[in-house]
């Protein structure tokens, strides 16, 4: 493909808005979340925690090893909650399953009418939580037919509609523990006033992240001089290759040497 041909491609993007149905009050108040005003405090939603997300995955791109830690830690706090929803999810369907005598149908709940959500973010973390934020619609419809059926008491069902939607927003304030500080690695590295603020507000940090070693696989690319570190530290100490914890550092020299070629393709054309 030719360079004038390169140059008149436009990036990759949807066609139109991804779309999700929410059926129940609980799951639209958590994408939703809440305003602040002058008598109420303001409750984080999706839409709010992605856009905190990318700031983060900014400061990732500015080589700011806080932002990688605490992406990590988003990540890990999803996957957790994944696991917590599924096990409500599956202990909820059997506790219907198990009650219902054989001779009773029940039909399939749902709403008559639905609100339609556009998904209007690129946030892997965001998409993440969308999944789980779907999967709070199928238990929120299940406890209100254990409900509706006489299985399951009111106290236990606002229990366990607030256990969930507590579960989450804690999911979605890890984003708060963050505090952007314009800090780098070298920053790090040279102990600077800006790395101490760092340090006084977010704590000390693993040798791992300090590196760029120990990531999550779905954070953003590091900058090219991060690369180029990382690609010299291997090349020194090809021994250190299996202790890295960032699963795509197996592939750093090919990504490095990927990111090279492109820069280098430019200066000479």
């Amino acid at each position: 493909m030719t360079k004038e041909a390169k140059s008149k491609m436009a990036s990759i993007a949807p066609t139109q808005d991804i779309e999700i149905e929410l059926a129940t009050r609980p799951a639209l108040r958590l994408w939703q979340g809440r305003e602040k005003t002058e008598n109420r405090h303001g409750i984080l939603g999706l839409p709010g925690f992605c856009s905190r997300v990318r700031s983060i995955e900014q400061a990732i791109r500015d080589d700011d090893p806080y932002a990688d830690y605490h992406f990590a830690q988003i990540e890990e706090g999803i996957e957790h909650l994944s696991e917590d929803l599924d096990e409500e999810l599956k202990d909820i369907k059997a506790f219907i399953d198990e009650n219902i005598p054989p001779a009773m149908r029940l039909p399939d709940v749902a709403s008559k009418n639905p609100a339609v959500v556009p998904v209007r973010f690129a946030s892997r973390l965001g998409f993440q939580l969308v999944y789980q934020l779907l999967k709070v619609d199928q238990i929120v419809l299940s406890v209100l037919l254990a409900n509706h059926i006489g299985l399951l008491p009111n106290k236990e069902k606002f229990q366990t509609l607030a256990r969930v939607e507590k579960r989450v927003r804690g999911v979605l304030h890890l984003v708060y523990r963050y505090r952007h500080t314009g800090v780098t690695r070298d920053d790090m590295v040279a102990n600077n006033q800006r790395a101490q603020k760092a340090k006084e507000l977010m704590g000390d940090l693993e040798i791992g992240y300090l590196e760029g070693s120990t990531r999550s696989d779905n954070a953003p690319t590091l900058p090219v001089k991060r690369l180029q570190t990382l690609g010299g530290e291997l090349t020194r100490h090809p021994k250190a290759k299996g202790k890295l914890q960032d699963p795509r550092l197996t592939d750093l020299e090919s990504e490095l040497d990927r990111v090279l070629a492109e820069q280098e393709a430019t200066a000479t054309a």
